[in-house]
């Protein structure tokens, strides 16, 4: 897989019920001991006010991405983004992050917020080179240590004129 492009918007798609366990395998490889559960995943994709987007190449979902709304709010919440490590590196957080901004637009938000571990750098440069800011650091926000740290970053983005 190593010689793929896989910045393409085609092979974007909405996630189903169907899709839960292999987003439930792309978690688990993506944040091992940090990652939900099935019924975590299942409430997220089927029950609550979000949309899962996946990344499916050659009929394989390599990663996905949550974001939720809430009601009377114009700011949406990016839940989860996750790539499997064997396709990191490639562009695809970027593709997917550009495109819960472009959902969240059309469901009449003008703001994305996101909470990522403090050292968790990889995440912290894609939020930053796509214009997130950082708000605030939450201490201890996380109920396992990521690096020694159980402490979170609040990045927003104003959405407005920037997709």
């Amino acid at each position: 897989m190593t010689t793929m492009t896989m910045t393409s918007e085609e092979n974007i798609r909405f996630a189903s019920e169907d899709d839960i366990e292999s987003i439930r395998e792309v978690e688990n490889r993506a944040f091992g001991i940090h990652a939900y559960d099935y019924l975590t995943l299942k409430y997220m994709v089927t029950e609550a006010n979000s949309v899962t987007v996946v990344f499916d190449y050659d009929k394989k979902i390599l990663a996905y991405a949550t974001v939720y709304f809430r009601k009377n709010s114009r700011v949406a919440h990016l839940e989860s983004i996750a790539v499997d490590p064997i396709a990191q590196g490639k562009g695809i957080g970027k593709v997917l992050l550009k495109e819960v901004e472009k959902i969240s637009i059309n469901n009449g938000c003008d703001r994305m917020i996101l909470e990522t571990f403090e050292k968790n750098e990889a995440a912290l440069k894609l939020y930053k080179n796509s214009g997130y800011e950082v708000k605030e650091i939450i201490e201890n926000y996380y109920t396992i240590p990521y690096d020694g740290s159980r402490n979170a970053i609040r990045l927003f983005k104003y959405l407005r004129n920037t997709i």
